[in-house]
């Protein structure tokens, strides 16, 4: 037998179902949702735009908020607090649904999902150090990329048939895995789950940490103003201008899963991107081509290539972003929160200001003008670069 394999943790088979159910219900609830603000309420593309950032400060709110809370409780009855709490919140909707329901009920799951991802990734790290670690968090990242990928085509589907039909088969997914992850107790034990965080051993105090982190940082920021707009806006843009199905559009948002996830599987097993200074700004200038590349396209096809090629330079930014944030800290939770912040911060600009904007001027503006910031944000990583140049190259 093969030693690799019965090195992994036997709580993975717990996490890895659940984050996968998790990340399809949440993916399904968020694109089905935002047809149905769109179609049903007849919604301008700012207030769709609104509809996409709530989530994600919800979500950031909750983090903060109910952080001591979720460290007293046992992992899994946190996660099965989000999803009852999940699809309790969607059955509400279905029986009294209306365009400002829609808006509490995504403010209030994306609350409560800070019961699910922290506990999960906590009980995940515990008693695993070195490569035990990475792999468990490479199995916990092709999981909820997994979920990230079916999601979109699924929310697509399930719409033509009838706009309210995603958050029904998202209820059916939270319930289940609500159980599922219960059930798992009598099956699955794991005495790390109800004990304390292990303390982590720290070959030296002195801090490592590469000044790579802030291009990464700032590269982050503005990609993920750009997937704001790609989640939120584009659905809309898809309907109204392109005239392409649920379906086609839940699609095109899968390709783009799908080589996230397939490029963030290759870069956990490459290296060639470390501490390779040249290679933060140069993602950014390429992302600013293909944007600039979208402002011309119109066919279903040509956005499908854009956005398959969107999620492999989207993936390096992060890995970039995530690795460079925590190579060499001794604090790494707080740097860990720096990049959810910045990332979460982008994407809510961009649903927010991509909606706004679309409304007046169309999508292909919009795309201009994040070109143009992404154009000047490569500028500026290469300004950042040249001035800490020395301490770049001693760090590693």
């Amino acid at each position: 037998m093969n030693t690799d394999t019965r090195r992994i943790p036997v709580k993975m088979l717990v996490i890895s179902p659940a984050a996968i159910l998790n990340s399809i219900a949440i993916g399904t609830v968020n694109l089905g949702m935002l047809f149905i603000v769109k179609d049903v309420y007849q919604a301008s593309a700012s207030v769709v735009g609104w509809l996409g950032a709530l989530w994600s400060l919800s979500y950031f709110a909750g983090c903060f908020a109910l952080k001591r809370f979720t460290a007293r409780m046992v992992p899994r009855n946190s996660m099965t607090v989000m999803q009852a709490g999940s699809a309790l919140l969607m059955a509400a909707f279905l029986l009294r649904p209306g365009l400002l329901q829609a808006f509490i009920t995504i403010c209030g799951y994306g609350f409560i999902t800070a019961f699910f991802w922290p506990p999960l990734m906590g009980w995940m790290s515990r008693g695993a150090e070195s490569k035990d670690l990475a792999k468990a968090t490479g199995i916990f990242n092709f999981s909820w990329s997994l979920g990230a990928v079916i999601s979109p085509y699924l929310a697509g589907l399930l719409s033509e048939q009838d706009k309210f039909l995603p958050i029904i088969v998202a209820t059916a997914i939270f319930s289940a895995n609500g159980i599922f992850i219960q059930l798992s107790k009598l099956f699955i034990k794991d005495h790390q789950e109800s004990g304390g965080r292990s303390a982590e051993s720290r070959s030296s105090q002195q801090d490592r940490s590469t000044p790579l982190r802030y291009p990464a940082w700032l590269g982050i920021t503005i990609t993920y103003m750009i997937v704001g707009v790609a989640l939120n806006i584009f659905p809309v843009f898809a309907r109204d201008v392109l005239k392409i199905s649920e379906s086609t559009t839940g699609f095109i948002l899968t390709l783009r899963a799908l080589t996230t996830m397939i490029s963030f599987m290759l870069l956990g097993r490459l290296s060639f991107w470390q501490f390779k200074p040249a290679l933060i700004p140069l993602v950014s200038g390429l992302m600013t081509g293909l944007l600039l590349t979208m402002v011309f396209i119109r066919t279903p096809l040509a956005y499908m290539i854009c956005f398959a090629l969107f999620g492999v330079l989207m993936a390096l930014v992060y890995n970039n972003s995530l690795f460079y944030a925590t190579s060499g800290a001794l604090d790494r939770d707080k740097r860990v929160n720096v990049h959810e912040a910045l990332l979460t911060g982008g994407q809510v600009v961009g649903s927010i200001s991509g909606g706004f904007l679309y409304q007046l001027f169309s999508l292909p503006p919009v795309f201009i003008l994040l070109s143009v910031i992404l154009g000047a944000g490569a500028l500026a990583q290469l300004l950042i670069l040249k001035r800490r140049r020395p301490m770049v190259s001693t760090t590693k």
